[in-house]
């Protein structure tokens, strides 16, 4: 099980749901382009995120994986099911979709692409994770939030623009969903502010093993909001649906 995170995160961001799956199997937490560890793409074009991915895999010799992505490691999960669909036993987005930005969605990234080359970084990362948790969550263990704001921080300018870049020029992949051999599991937030679960839940059950979650009083970071519930839930597609789909084949 290969683990990707979001916009302005690390691996780190998956610790505790991480720490449960372990025992089950083989398990990769990645550091996308531009984030942690990684280094910068070459462009922004998220061919080269799913490419290093691929990278990953082939240098480890594993040759199928459940791709698991959160939000950006969403898009680039879709991707990677596009290019190298071969290589997939599973595709899993945690509080992501298919679809492309609309106009609006472009201009709120440039706005935020602005910011940061204006020096206002630190700004625009409390800002995103202020708006990511569900708000009864937030007041109660601001702690997590503060975590995940300090993760944002530490990730720099250029790795976060590049993202952004490559977020604004990613393609539209319902088609992909639908056409997706392998099994599909979507985890949800009841509360996301960023992604509207009703969108996805509708594109996903176009595939042909489709599975939705919705998580209750979840925002958009269900790993940290409820680490034991999504590690559950992920546990579970592994053991049973992927178990169930190679014996079927």
């Amino acid at each position: 099980m290969v683990l990707l995170h979001g916009l302005c995160e690390d691996r780190a961001v998956w610790s505790d749901v991480a720490a449960t799956l372990a025992p089950w199997g083989r398990l990769y937490a990645v550091d996308l382009p531009g984030f942690g560890a990684s280094p910068l793409p070459a462009s922004p074009e998220m061919g080269l995120y799913a490419r290093a991915v691929l990278d990953i895999l082939e240098a480890e010799g594993v040759r199928t994986c459940v791709l698991v992505g959160h939000s950006l490691g969403g898009y680039v999960a879709l991707e990677f099911a596009a290019r190298y669909g071969t290589h997939l036993a599973g595709l899993v987005l945690v509080h992501s979709h298919p679809f492309a930005d609309s106009p609006e969605r472009l201009q709120d990234r440039l706005r935020s692409i602005a910011a940061i080359e204006s020096g206002r970084k630190d700004l625009f990362v409390r800002q995103l994770f202020g708006n990511l948790f569900a708000p009864t969550f937030a007041e109660a263990h601001p702690e997590v939030v503060e975590s995940a704001i300090h993760i944002g921080l530490r990730q720099s300018e250029a790795g976060i623009i590049a993202a952004l870049k490559t977020i604004m020029g990613r393609s539209e992949h319902t088609q992909t969903l639908c056409q997706c051999p392998c099994p599909v599991m979507a985890i949800l937030g009841e509360q996301d502010r960023l992604i509207p679960w009703e969108l996805t839940k509708k594109a996903v059950e176009c595939a042909s093993a489709p599975t939705v979650h919705l998580l209750p009083e979840v925002g958009h970071m269900g790993m940290l909001e409820a680490p034991d519930l999504v590690a559950e839930k992920l546990r579970d597609f592994w053991l049973n649906r992927i178990a169930a789909s190679a014996i079927s084949h």
